[in-house]
């Protein structure tokens, strides 16, 4: 039996900017699949762009322009999620800080294994404590679904 995590291991040392313990591929693209924006309208992308600011602005280098980035939304329940996969290499979730927040972003980690991508960004508004929300929920992608769901301070 292969060790899993080797690859995981070789891709984060070719990188040097550190995201709580993980890493992000550097590619020429950067377009990033989100699933679970409230909506796919031109509004609701720019939750997801926000996010890139907030980033670039806290110093995450890899992230660059942040109006550079494509936001493609995507619904969970969208039928062809298998050949955005094929197309897309980043992905991501959206992630609300409501009294749902849990429900619809396991439904799109749902959708997300069941399409094929194995590492997913998540995406969300500040967001106080990471012990809560997005720690279950990276706790669950990983144990259940067997995603790496990457939390990115700032």
């Amino acid at each position: 039996m292969s060790d899993q995590a080797a690859g995981l291991r070789e891709w984060a040392a070719k990188r040097t900017d550190n995201v709580e313990g993980e890493q992000l591929p550097a590619t020429t693209s950067k377009s990033v699949v989100v699933l679970g924006l409230p909506g796919a309208a031109q509004p609701q992308t720019e939750l997801a762009s926000q996010v890139f600011v907030r980033w670039a602005e806290a110093g995450k280098k890899w992230v660059g322009d942040p109006a550079s980035w494509h936001i493609i939304a995507a619904s969970p329940d969208y039928d062809n999620l298998s050949e955005l996969a094929q197309i897309h290499a980043r992905w991501a979730i959206w992630i609300a800080d409501d009294i749902n927040g849990f429900y619809r972003a396991y439904e799109a980690l749902k959708a997300v294994a069941a399409a094929g991508p194995r590492r997913v960004i998540a995406l969300h508004p500040p967001i106080a404590s990471r012990q809560g929300l997005l720690g279950n929920l990276q706790q669950v992608a990983r144990n259940y679904l067997g995603i790496d769901l990457i939390l990115f301070k700032g």
